[in-house]
């Protein structure tokens, strides 16, 4: 296309097109970073500057005869930079859904407001700024050896086997942004991610992918999977592929931070399981 052609579709109807597409752009990020709590200065500011860049362009085509005083060399670079920030804005967008650049502020004080067993090793709540407690999280009974039932010595293995394979009560807690405070139980197996049909932890934030990371108890433990996410699974400040969790771990998937919370076997509710091998 020839520059006066590509002039002149501009004016009529591309600096159109370029407006709509920064300022729809500068909009969303100002206001879902806001509403969410997330952190991106620089998609903020660079959208804002695109459509400013745009505007000389839109006021032009509002009123042609402005155009009349102004060197067509002008003309062409104010053309010029009006479709190159509307293609910046886009790609910031994109950046932006994807979550580069985004942050959310962290919460160091939501797992100290929630009850959790002790755990003192080298990842546990020393180590992760968690104060341990004696009860586990909200609506989780603590059973004290007392209330147990004694076994007669026939069922001694059967019940010690029931004990092994039975799994600690485990939860996810987030401890920034939108979802702070909030608990997620793990299962045998919890998938994690956006996606609402295929995720057993549904968080919607754009740092994280439609299916971002998988827990699983295995062997006696549990273990943290990243399904190939596009922002990663950092465990402890670390980016991990698969990862033993441990009590008082600080899991970040995306910009979306997680506490570890395992209540301690001892505390752990198996008084039914019991009282079926007894």
């Amino acid at each position: 296309m020839d520059l006066p052609r590509f002039l002149s579709h501009w004016y009529n109807w591309g600096v159109a097109i370029a407006f709509a597409i920064t300022f729809v752009t500068a909009l969303w990020i100002f206001f879902d970073s806001q509403s969410n709590g997330y952190q991106a200065p620089l998609w903020r500011w660079l959208s804002m500057i695109m459509a400013m860049v745009v505007t000389p362009s839109v006021i032009i085509s509002f009123v042609p005869h402005l155009a009349l005083g102004l060197p067509s060399g002008l003309l062409t670079f104010l053309a010029v930079m009006g479709a190159a920030a509307a293609l910046v804005a886009l790609l910031s967008l994109l950046l932006y859904g994807l979550g580069a650049g985004v942050s959310l502020p962290e919460s160091e004080e939501v797992l100290d407001e929630i009850s959790v067993s002790q755990g003192e090793g080298p990842s546990g709540p020393k180590a992760a700024g968690i104060k341990p407690a004696a009860t586990p999280p909200r609506g989780v009974k603590p059973v004290t050896t007392k209330e147990r039932i004694t076994p007669t010595p026939d069922d001694t293995v059967r019940i010690k086997n029931v004990y092994r394979q039975a799994m600690p009560l485990a939860w996810l807690v987030a401890l920034n942004g939108p979802y702070t405070g909030r608990e997620f139980r793990l299962q045998k197996v919890t998938d994690i991610g956006r996606e609402p049909n295929h995720n057993d932890v549904v968080i919607e934030d754009p740092t994280l992918s439609r299916q971002h990371a998988r827990i699983r108890y295995e062997k006696g433990a549990f273990v943290i999977y990243d399904l190939a996410s596009v922002n990663g699974v950092f465990v402890n400040g670390q980016r991990v592929q698969r990862r033993v969790l441990t009590h008082g771990d600080r899991i970040k998937l995306g910009q979306v931070m997680f506490g570890m919370l395992i209540v301690d076997e001892d505390e752990t509710n198996n008084d039914d399981e019991v009282e079926a091998h007894v």
